[in-house]
């Protein structure tokens, strides 16, 4: 039998929204009969269940196998090593700089301790006018070399800082032992075969977002999902095909199982003998026994949990056109999956009893084909950043609408109007109106669309009734009481709405309003 430890190459990883499927793949000369690969160098948490392996070609697979060595040198990131090494280039030069420093103080002293040397050594004039204009000029070297050094000091200070920082995005677990997958095959001739294998692991996932751009109101609105791709294996992927999966094999597969639900009524009992009690605890006790026979609880059998299964009808796949580098780090990889220019319904909305910024919004449709997956939204106009959504397709029924930010622009007011509480003398009720006038003002140099919104309270009493009185032409939802205005406002124009109502209920009740 031939055991071989060839270098492997990892050739595609599946992502997932928790965790990543790797693949790598091994060529290698091989004897007739029993052999054996080795891959080594592995991350230490491989899911031993997960390992697929196969032989495309030069033999019979006969069993793979996960080990941890750990006796290994740990393996370190490549981004790791060579930040350490620039942290202890920066080390050994702010050393030499200090001790520059330490030698120019020394010799500084030196100096000043003879600057009076003249009258005590017997030093004739000249000499002594030599020594004043050495001193003189030293002096101004050492302090010109004093600034240079303390300026280089607090520029390695900064790199020192910035490396630090940068380091410290990586996770302290980035050393690892290493994983091996011993894979046994048999071949019928000396020659050569190719292996793969493929195996789960935890420390990788992926999270979708999106971008809205826009650059006119009359123009299409792009919209982009991008993903954000994060891995911390232990080991580096370089030139990697890359798919992007909706799938998470860590949920488990099993559905669910609904049992039926047994309630009871409890009634007051008498008093009962001690002996009494405990029979009706007793046939209680076997009530209960039988039932749970009948229909065993399914928290008794914790969920199986199975391996991660490709089925293309439950999960969706983006395969990125690309290979791509993604180091074994904290630090996310952006990669665009879709863009997509979209014609799209622009107008102003408006909740001015809660709000009255006026929003702007894209409606859209025929979105249902683009694969869109939950995530946050940011959205610009033009070049600009104007803030965050966050989108939710599953919660959508018809239309994808998408607030794309407030429009200071767009002018609303809401103020309270008459205001008429009267009491019946003879009879029982309290009448109260509420009147309140909404005005929209478009400061713009365009005519905007807007949708405005308002309500009127419903009564859940029936003693409690509520009459609309006026609300200017608004579409009406009697079952929730809710408001629509659909507005078209010139540029420089202004829209007034009134909104009237009247509620009456017995006097000696209170009903609170807004």
């Amino acid at each position: 039998m031939t055991a071989k430890d060839t270098s492997s190459a990892v050739e595609e990883v599946k992502i997932f929204l928790r965790g990543a499927e790797i693949k790598r793949r091994m060529v290698l000369e091989t004897s007739k009969g029993k052999n054996t690969a080795v891959f080594s160098g592995l991350p230490q948490d491989v899911r031993p269940e997960s390992i697929n392996a196969s032989i495309e070609k030069g033999g019979t697979l006969v069993s793979a196998d996960y080990s941890v060595d750990s006796f290994k040198e740990p393996a370190v990131s490549k981004d790791i090593k060579n930040l350490e090494e620039k942290q202890k280039k920066i080390k050994d030069e702010i050393r030499a700089e200090m001790s520059k420093l330490d030698q120019l103080k020394a010799e500084n002293l030196f100096l000043d301790s003879n600057q009076k040397i003249g009258g005590k050594s017997g030093l004739d004039i000249n000499d002594l006018k030599q020594f004043e204009s050495y001193y003189k000029e030293r002096k101004a070297e050492i302090g010109e070399a004093k600034i240079a050094a303390d300026k280089r000091l607090e520029e390695l200070s900064k790199e020192m800082e910035r490396i630090t920082k940068e380091m410290s995005g990586y996770p302290a677990n980035v050393v690892r032992y290493s994983g091996t997958i011993t894979v046994e095959f048999f071949a019928e001739s000396k020659g050569e075969a190719e292996i793969t294998v493929s195996y789960y692991v935890n420390n990788a996932r992926w999270n979708p977002f999106h971008e809205i751009r826009m650059n006119d109101i009359n123009a299409p609105v792009a919209l982009s999902m991008k993903g954000s791709i994060v891995q911390n294996t232990g080991e580096d992927w370089k030139n990697v095909k890359i798919k992007l999966s909706t799938g998470n094999p860590m949920l488990g597969n099993q559905q669910p199982v609904l049992y039926p639900w047994y309630i009871n009524l409890i009634m007051p009992q008498k008093h009962q003998p001690v002996m009494a009690r405990k029979a009706a605890m007793d046939d209680y006790v076997e009530e209960v026994r039988c039932m749970a026979m009948e229909s065993p609880c399914v928290a008794d059998e914790p969920p199986q949990q199975y391996a991660a299964v490709e089925q293309s009808h439950t999960t969706t796949e983006f395969v990125l056109p690309a290979a791509l580098d993604i180091p074994s780090s904290n630090k996310p990889t952006k990669v665009e999956i879709s863009k997509h220019e979209m014609k799209a319904d622009i107008f102003y909305y408006c909740a001015s009893k809660l709000d009255t910024d006026a929003f702007l919004i894209a409606k859209i449709g025929g979105w249902e084909s683009l694969n869109l997956l939950s995530g946050e939204v940011s959205i610009f106009q033009g070049n600009e950043y104007v803030g965050k959504t966050f989108l939710n397709p599953a919660a959508i029924e018809d239309d994808l609408e998408i607030s794309l930010g407030r429009d200071r622009g767009i002018i609303v007011t809401r103020e309270r109007g008459k205001e008429l509480t009267s009491q019946g003398m003879i009879g029982k009720d309290k009448k109260v109106q509420r009147e309140w006038m909404i005005t929209v003002r478009n400061t713009k140099n365009k005519e905007i669309k807007m949708k405005l919104i308002d309500q009127v309270p419903i009564s859940t009493n029936n003693a409690l009734t509520v009459n609309t009185l006026d609300i200017s032409g608004a579409e009406q939802e009697k079952e929730t009481g809710m408001l629509t205005w659909s507005l078209t406002i010139p540029a420089g124009g202004s829209v007034k709405k009134t909104l009237k109502y009247e509620v009456t209920y017995p006097k000696t009740g209170t009903v609170y309003l807004d």
